[in-house]
Order: C-alpha cells, then sequence, then structure tokens
C-alpha cells in the first residue's frame, strides 16, 4: 500500500529574513501582553488660583526678555565726578603727591636715625660742642672761677692736681652740655616729624573730603535708582512666594492608563 502527503508538509517555507521554516498545522497564537497600569500625580495651584499664576509668569517673561531682570545700574554724574577729582587728586603731580613729597621732605629724622647720619651720626656731638663752643665757653668759666677760689682758699691755686681738676671739669660741662642739647634737637626732630606726616594726611583727607562726599552721594542715588529698576521683578519673586503659601492651598490629581490585554488561546 501506499501513501501520498501533502506536498506543503514537508516542502520548506524559504525567507530571507527570518531563516528556513517548515509549514504546517495550526498551533497556539502567541500571548498578548500583560496588562499595564501607569499612575501620572499631579500637585499645583487651585484652578482658581491658575489664572493669576499664568499672569504673573506672562508678566515676569516679558521682564526677562526686556532685561530687566539682568539689570544693572550704571554710573551716575555725582559719581563720575567724584571720581575724576579723585584721580586728579591722586594722579601724578597731583595734591596727593605733593603733600607726600612735603611729609618725606619733612621726616628726615627718622631716616637719619635709622642710617646713623645727619645728628644722629658719629660726629654729631662733636658738631655740636663746636657749635656751642660760646656757651660752653661761658659755663665753664663760671664753674672754674668757682673752683679756683676753693683752691685758693686751700692753698692749691696753681698746683699740678688743681690743673687736672679744672680740665676734668671743664670736658664734662662741654660734654654735658652738648649731649643734652643734642638730645632735646634729636627729640625735637623725631616729634616735628611724625607731626609732618599726621599735618600730611589730615591735608589729603581734607583734600579728598568733598569728593567722597560727592561720591557716597552719587552711591545712594545709584542704589535707589537700583533699587526701583528691581521693583518689578522684586514683586514678582513675592507673588510667587504667596503662591506657594499655606493660605492659597494646592490640589492633587491624579489619573491612570492601561496598556495591554487579555492573554488568549488560538486553535
Amino acid at each position: 500500500m501506499s501513501y501520498s502527503f501533502p506536498n506543503r508538509i514537508f516542502m520548506p517555507n524559504l525567507n530571507i529574513n527570518r531563516g528556513i521554516a517548515y509549514g504546517g498545522g495550526g498551533g497556539a497564537a502567541a500571548p498578548p501582553p500583560p496588562v499595564q497600569t501607569v499612575t501620572a500625580a499631579e500637585t499645583g495651584v487651585p484652578t482658581w488660583a491658575r489664572p493669576y499664576v499664568e499672569d504673573s509668569l506672562g508678566s515676569a517673561v516679558d521682564l526677562y526678555k526686556s532685561g530687566a531682570m539682568s539689570h544693572v545700574q550704571g554710573f551716575n554724574p555725582e559719581q563720575v565726578a567724584a571720581m575724576e577729582r579723585k584721580k586728579q587728586l591722586g594722579g601724578s603731580g597731583g595734591v596727593y603727591d605733593q603733600i607726600a613729597l612735603d611729609s618725606y621732605q619733612g621726616t628726615q629724622a627718622y631716616r637719619d636715625a635709622a642710617g646713623g647720619t645727619g645728628m644722629f651720626g658719629a660726629n654729631a656731638l662733636g658738631e655740636q660742642a663746636e657749635a656751642m663752643k660760646g656757651s660752653i665757653g661761658n659755663a665753664v668759666t663760671d664753674v672754674l672761677g668757682q673752683q679756683r677760689g676753693g683752691y685758693s682758699r686751700s692753698g692749691n691755686l696753681g698746683g699740678a692736681r688743681a690743673q687736672a681738676s679744672q680740665d676734668q671739669s671743664a670736658m664734662k660741662i662741654g660734654g654735658e652740655m652738648a649731649a643734652a642739647e643734642l638730645n632735646n634737637r634729636r627729640q625735637a626732630a623725631m616729634s616735628g616729624a611724625g607731626g609732618v606726616l599726621n599735618a600730611g594726611r589730615g591735608l589729603q583727607n581734607q583734600f579728598g573730603a568733598g569728593a567722597s562726599m560727592v561720591g557716597d552721594v552719587g552711591s545712594s542715588i545709584q542704589q535707589q535708582n537700583q533699587n526701583e529698576g528691581d521693583a518689578a521683578y522684586q514683586g514678582i519673586q513675592r507673588m510667587f512666594g504667596l503662591y506657594g503659601s499655606p493660605a492659597i492651598g494646592s490640589v492633587s490629581n491624579q489619573t491612570s492608563t492601561q496598556s495591554g490585554g487579555q492573554q488568549s488561546g488560538g486553535k
């Protein structure tokens, strides 16, 4: 006995993209995807407040486009005038330079003290004694006269000891007088140098006071103009702050969507 079968059972189904498959009888269909549920929650201001929020947002966008949110107030005439005045005072050869030069020249005592020169030098005492030789001579004459009287009464006038004592007294008197005067001059010079420096600072402050006052006025004007320029933006910021306050409240909306289907069999 012979059997014949339909050719389609054993004939290959050629598909370039899918490979080789063999046809056959019907089977179960692929299951549909499972049901998926997506839930979205949205929280915002109440419905009655939305028009106000949208209006404020529109105003904010307008301010941003106009550049108001990045506005920086420029210098005003008062500030420019103050800066020009300070530039003149502090520029090369200006009043401040002249005051500084005068102060420097008046403080030579500081440099002499630091460098051991001038009245603080090694020869200062001798120069001082030379300058005072008239005064020193008069003082020595008075003292030696008193000493001679004493020696005369004791019978030692003209002796070697008496002469040596008189010479020593003369040198001591001269040295002490010169040293005392030099010390006074040094103290006066240092005090005067400090006074010159203080006076220089005072003069600079006085010359710059007018410019500083004008500059302060200009800064106040600039700040006020900046505040006025920022007022609209700050107002919108405050408004949005109110929208988030508990007094306004908030609402929450929740929505769900489904996709996919039930699994089904095939024959």
